[in-house]
C-alpha cells in the first residue's frame, strides 16, 4: 500500500526575489498516479524538486504519510526520481547501473543480484542485463532509470518529463508500461508532464497548473468534460470559444443560451442557479460537441477545409461572423463536406461548457471551481 503525500501552503522563492510556488497546497492519495500537467514555466517541476529535497521550501510544509519532511535530507527521504534525460551512467551495464542505489544504500552483496534480477523482470528488460547503455534503444534506457528508482523500494515515485525524449509510438508503449507497473506495485507517484494526451491516458488524478496556480484538480474524465475555467477547457484538448448570453424563459425558470451573432439559442437546464438574467458568458465548445447539419439549421457557416483521419474527419469551418471553428464528426460512407459548402451548425447542449464572461469560472452544474 502506497503513502500519502500532503503539501500545504508551500512556498518557493528565489534570490532574486521571483515567486514561482505562493501558498501551493495539494494531497495526493496513497497508491495514487498523481500528474502534475501545465506548459512550461508553471512551477510543476519546481514542486516535484521540492518534493525530492532538490529545491529549499520557504515556508509551508511537505508531509510523507504524515511525517514532514522538509529538513530531512534527500538520501533519508526514501523517495525515487526518473528524469528527462534517464541519468544512466554510460560506462555501467544495465544491471550496474539499476544496483548502484542499493550498493548506496549498503544493501548485502548477496541481495543485489536478486534484487536487481527482480526489478529488471518487472520492467521487462532482464535480457538486456549486461549491455551498456549505449546499446540500447531510448525506450530502454528510461526502463533502466525507472528499474533504478524502483528496486530500492522507495515511498514515493517522482518523474520529470520521463518521455519527453522519446517519439511518438515509443511514448505510447513506455506509458502504457508505467501506468501498469505503477498499478501492480502500488507505489504512490507524481509524474510531471506538458503533454494532455499523456497526462490523461495514465492519471487517476491530475492537478493543473498555470503561473504557478492549481487551476483544478480531478479526474482526467472531469478535467476534459467539465473544465474548471477557460485556461483549463482550452489547455486541455480543443475548444472553441464562442461568446453569448443567458436569459430567463418566459415562465422565469428556464435558462436560455444565446449565441452572439447567430440567431441560435438553447435551453440548457444544467446552469448553475447563481447564473443572472441577461448574464454575459463564454461557450466553450470541444469540435466533437458540434454537429454538422447539411441543411443550414443553426449557425450558418460555411467549410474551408475537410482533413480525412480514418475514424474522425477533420472540418476547418468559418462562422458566418467571420469566426473559425474546428469540428470533429466520425467518418462514414458518405462524402466529405466540400470547400465552400454552405452548412449549419448545433451543439451537443449536455456536453459544452460555459464560463462567466470576467472570471472565466465555470457556471455549470456540478463542476468544480479552482
Amino acid at each position: 500500500m502506497g503513502v500519502s503525500i500532503d503539501i500545504d501552503n508551500v512556498v518557493k522563492r528565489y534570490d532574486d526575489n521571483t515567486t514561482v510556488l505562493n501558498g501551493l497546497s495539494l494531497k495526493v492519495n496513497p497508491g495514487e498516479f498523481f500528474t502534475l500537467l501545465g506548459p512550461s514555466g508553471c512551477g510543476k517541476t519546481t514542486l516535484l524538486r521540492m518534493i525530492i529535497g532538490f529545491n529549499t521550501i520557504e515556508s509551508g510544509t511537505i508531509k510523507i504519510n504524515g511525517k514532514v519532511i522538509n529538513d530531512i535530507p534527500i538520501n533519508k527521504r526514501n523517495i525515487g526520481m526518473v528524469f528527462q534525460n534517464y541519468a544512466v551512467f554510460p560506462h555501467m551495464t544495465v544491471a550496474e547501473n539499476v544496483a548502484f542505489g542499493l550498493k548506496y544504500r549498503k544493501v548485502p552483496k548477496d541481495k543485489i543480484a536478486g534484487m536487481v534480477d527482480e526489478i529488471l523482470k518487472t520492467v521487462k528488460i532482464d535480457q538486456l542485463k549486461n549491455r551498456k547503455p549505449s546499446e540500447l534503444s531510448g525506450g530502454q534506457q528510461q526502463r533502466v532509470a525507472l528499474a533504478r528508482a524502483l528496486v530500492i523500494n522507495p515511498d514515493v515515485l517522482l518523474m520529470d518529463e520521463p518521455l519527453s525524449n522519446l517519439d511518438a509510438k515509443l511514448r505510447v508503449e513506455m506509458r502504457n508500461a508505467i501506468k501498469n507497473i505503477q498499478q501492480r506495485l502500488g507505489i504512490t507517484t507524481v509524474y510531471v508532464t506538458h503533454d494532455q494526451e499523456e497526462a490523461l491516458a495514465v492519471s487517476d488524478r491530475i492537478a493543473v497548473m498555470h503561473d504557478g496556480v492549481i487551476q483544478q484538480i480531478e479526474k482526467p474524465k472531469q478535467i476534459y468534460q467539465r473544465p474548471a475555467n477557460i485556461f483549463v477547457a482550452t489547455f486541455i484538448g480543443l475548444s472553441n470559444i464562442l461568446t453569448g448570453s443567458v436569459s430567463y424563459g418566459s415562465q422565469g425558470s428556464e435558462k436560455l443560451l444565446h449565441f452572439d451573432d447567430f440567431d441560435y439559442k438553447i435551453p440548457l437546464p444544467n446552469l448553475q442557479g447563481s447564473v443572472k438574467d441577461g448574464q454575459a458568458v463564454k461557450i466553450s465548445v470541444r469540435p466533437e460537441e458540434f454537429v454538422i447539419n447539411a441543411k443550414g439549421e443553426g449557425i450558418r457557416a460555411t467549410i474551408q477545409r475537410a482533413v480525412f483521419l480514418g475514424l474522425t474527419t477533420h472540418y476547418f469551418i468559418r462562422l458566418v461572423n467571420g469566426k473559425d471553428v474546428e469540428v470533429i464528426q466520425y467518418s462514414n460512407d458518405q462524402d466529405l463536406l466540400p470547400i465552400g459548402c454552405e452548412i449549419g451548425l448545433t451543439v451537443k447542449s449536455s456536453a459544452i461548457n460555459v464560463f462567466e464572461a470576467d472570471s472565466e469560472k465555470t457556471l455549470i452544474k456540478g463542476a468544480k471551481n479552482s
